[in-house]
């Protein structure tokens, strides 16, 4: 048995849960990436097919500029390219895809010291450290929102992958907790585990910047 197939085998008990378009999708991608190991190379280009629009989706999203949107895409399928052999199927290839245009997202980011990323949700999540709500067309306000989104978003950077994945799917994917445990693999408690923690660490770093420009 491959060893795709041998870890698709352990984390079936999840994947009973996802629904029956997910098992099918989740089923035809093992099959493609079983034939890209056998040899059949043009297996890589059906996946590509297969998931170049959702890869445009999620990047815009993440308000991607469409003017960049084709050159992070061929990217992320550039790194799944040079990846796949460690593919595991230890979650499913959804989920790695998404892990890796995630990352490539906040590399580019950051790269180009980008500030425009849209988490108003997020920023929302975490009120609770500087409630004062800045207003006004001062120039010291405009300021102030650009520091603190690029701060959001170097410290969304920042987190473990584990807890950078669920905030994302979460706050920017807008995806249940539900939808998040089945795409990933792990338990409802343990998405909200994370979403926890990973709110918390970075309520702790961006604390700083917002209770100082409140005060």
């Amino acid at each position: 048995m491959s060893r795709v197939a041998v870890a698709t085998d352990a984390a079936s008990t999840v994947r009973k849960k996802a629904n029956p378009e997910q098992q099918l999708r989740a089923a035809r991608d093992l099959r493609l990436i079983e034939a890209y190991h056998a040899g059949r190379t043009e297996a890589f280009d059906e996946l590509v097919v297969a998931y170049d629009g959702h890869v445009r989706r999620v990047l815009a999203q993440l308000n991607v500029v469409p003017a960049e949107v084709e050159d992070l895409t061929q990217e992320v399928f550039l790194r799944v390219f040079r990846n796949l052999h460690r593919f595991r199927g230890q979650s499913s290839f959804y989920t790695w895809l998404y892990r890796i245009t995630v990352n490539v997202f906040f590399d580019h980011n950051k790269k180009r010291k980008r500030a425009d990323v849209r988490l108003q949700r997020l920023q929302n999540a975490l009120v609770d450290v500087g409630t004062t709500r800045l207003e006004g067309e001062d120039p010291y306000y405009a300021c102030y929102d650009t520091m603190t989104e690029r701060a959001l978003s170097d410290a969304i950077a920042g987190l473990p992958e584990a807890f950078r994945d669920v905030v994302a799917m979460r706050e920017v994917d807008d995806l249940s907790y539900e939808e998040i445990a089945v795409q990933t693999g792990i338990s409802i408690g343990t998405v909200r585990s994370r979403l926890s923690r990973a709110r918390a660490r970075l309520k702790e770093l961006l604390r700083p910047i917002l209770t100082g420009a409140a005060a």
